[in-house]
């Protein structure tokens, strides 16, 4: 039988409110009719897959059928596995060419099932099929060649309505947005601690209406973009220390694991923190290094608890909203 556990919510009802930054207005969005007042844990996928015990899991996706694909980072692959968490395939090995990675870390899922992969190690993304088949490597690159000799190290990934691409590059404390045809389009914020600066970024995510969301690890806050680039906010200023990860529910709640209080955090669209979750699982283990995040539409959420070498899978709970 599945273990599971309801992880105690802590809640805090006078310093809950997300900080709103100076001279910024969060986007106006629907609160959400339910709001989550707890987590059950349904399984920890770690050990042997595919003959190879996962280390650092760093990365995410999960497709429409229920498959999830994990970047297995310490083992320079990814993995796929069914809606049954049986293992499919792999593909990887250090490396530069077809089918290698170096450190594969963030991953989103695009509209059209293909699965786009953040190659740490050799500064691109690597675009695959929904059954991890090869389909093209992408770098960051102008006319001028600027931009290729400077990247830093890359660290998030998402693919806008259109195919934009949006590469968080964490050392020069920026996004880089490609257009359709994978060519540089514009830099989103600059180094900086101002209202729309970004200071050593790391994941990204986008809700349904394509509004950005950047876990600005070094400025202690999820910062937001509208779909053309445009700062419109920060959220958890005042709560959050070193995201690292963020996802965006169907419903406009925003998740984010941070690195510095290895805890999750959900909060509501207007920046109002709902809820505070530091217990990781049965084992009374805390959180070690969350890597990343992911949300299926019914309600499941993904934590790559890459410390642990593990991916946790939880039951979002619901109340009703007052």
């Amino acid at each position: 039988m599945r273990a599971l556990i309801v992880i105690v919510v802590l809640w805090s009802l006078t310093a809950c409110a997300g900080h709103r930054d100076a001279q910024s207005t969060i986007p106006i969005v629907k609160p959400p009719s339910k709001i989550p007042s707890g987590l059950i844990l349904d399984r920890q996928i770690t050990g042997n897959i595919l003959g190879y015990d996962l280390n650092r899991p760093s990365g995410l996706a999960l497709n429409s059928l229920g498959d999830l694909y994990i970047a297995d980072a310490g083992n320079n692959r990814v993995v796929k596995l069914d809606r049954h968490f049986q293992p499919v395939r792999d593909l990887g090995g250090f490396g530069e060419g077809y089918g290698r990675f170096q450190d594969p870390g963030d991953m989103v899922m695009d509209r059209d099932l293909s699965l786009y992969v953040l190659d740490r190690g050799n500064r691109r993304v690597v675009q695959l099929d929904a059954n991890l088949g090869f389909v093209e490597v992408i770098t960051p690159e102008d006319a001028a060649n600027e931009l290729i000799s400077n990247l830093g190290r890359l660290a998030g990934v998402a693919v806008l309505s259109f195919g934009e691409i949006v590469v968080a590059d964490n050392d020069n404390s920026r996004l880089i947005r490609l257009d359709n045809m994978r060519k540089f389009s514009r830099y989103i914020g600059d180094f900086g601690y101002g209202s729309g600066a970004l200071l050593n970024p790391e994941g990204i995510a986008l809700d349904r209406d394509g509004r950005i969301y950047v876990a600005d690890g070094g400025n202690g806050r999820i910062a937001v973009y509208d779909n053309y680039g445009n700062y419109t906010g920060g959220i958890g200023k005042d709560v959050l220390e070193r995201p690292t990860a963020v996802t965006v529910a169907f419903d406009g709640v925003i998740w984010v694991g941070d690195q510095a209080t290895q805890a999750l955090y959900a909060f509501a669209p207007d920046g109002k923190l709902l809820q505070q979750i530091s217990q990781a699982g049965e084992d009374g283990q805390s959180f070690s290094d969350i890597e990343a995040l992911s949300l299926s539409p019914d309600g499941v959420l993904y934590v790559a608890d890459s410390g642990h070498n593990r991916v946790l899978v939880y039951h979002i709970v619901y109340e009703e909203s007052r």
